[in-house]
């Protein structure tokens, strides 16, 4: 009954290089980008497009993986990439021009959904997991079991909306048990709580999606591990 509630998501990913790093801002990199697919997106709506098309999940993410650079366009992103990529060895003019090292050979389609397995990742960037009301009721929990219990509640809830974001209509339930440690960090100027660590869950994610706030800005990224028959008993934590 598993495979009936499987879906494919197409995606293309670059790895890529700043042509002058020195004057480089992934920042500005990524608006541009952002705006080249907007048009991009635009003008597909006069043409016959027959694309998978993804309405609330970013079709468009662009991140910092420890020294990589990387850009991942899904659904009706990734044909907007592959084409762009076809076109030129470069990404976009002017100081953030970057170099195309590393490109998927064509647009590959990966299984999202719940398989009857269970599946081990990790979060390679942080995890922006609290809005501020959460923020709070996160500092108010006294004790390690009762913020435990907390992120287990929160991860579970933005498994559920990502799985939304996508489209994605499941019968069975989705399961998670999170391993995290929380750290401050500056963002936006502001002093913020975000989260590092591992997750198991029965919910089959392709590699370099995010979860939480911010995926297009490459928080919130993960990357699996293992895949089990059955769930194994982990013990939930922040560590």
């Amino acid at each position: 009954m598993y495979e009936n509630t499987l879906m494919t998501l197409p995606l293309f990913t670059l790895f890529f290089e700043p042509v002058n790093p020195l004057e480089f801002s992934l920042p500005e990199f990524r608006a541009a980008l952002t705006r080249e697919f907007a048009e991009h997106r635009a003008s597909a709506e006069h043409a016959e497009y027959t694309g998978q098309v993804v309405y609330r999940y970013p079709a468009i993410l662009c991140k910092q993986l420890r020294n990589d650079l990387v850009v991942i366009g899904l659904c009706q992103g990734a044909g907007f990439l592959q084409d762009l990529a076809g076109k030129n060895p470069e990404l976009l003019p002017g100081k953030n021009s970057c170099r195309i090292v590393l490109r998927d050979p064509g647009i590959r389609n990966e299984e999202f959904g719940i398989t009857g397995r269970m599946y081990e990742y990790e979060i390679l960037t942080p995890w922006l997991a609290l809005n501020q009301q959460n923020a709070k009721k996160f500092y108010d929990l006294k004790g390690k079991p009762a913020r435990d219990a907390f992120m287990q509640k929160i991860l579970t809830a933005q498994l559920n909306t990502l799985a939304k974001s996508l489209d994605y209509t499941h019968s069975e339930p989705i399961t998670c048990t999170a391993r995290v440690r929380f750290i401050r960090e500056r963002i936006d100027r502001e002093n913020m709580i975000v989260f590092l660590g591992k997750f198991t869950t029965n919910l089959c994610i392709p590699d370099y999606l995010g979860i939480g706030q911010s995926v297009s800005s490459g928080y919130g990224t993960i990357r699996k591990i293992s895949a089990m028959d059955e769930l194994q008993h982990d013990t939930p934590g922040i560590l």
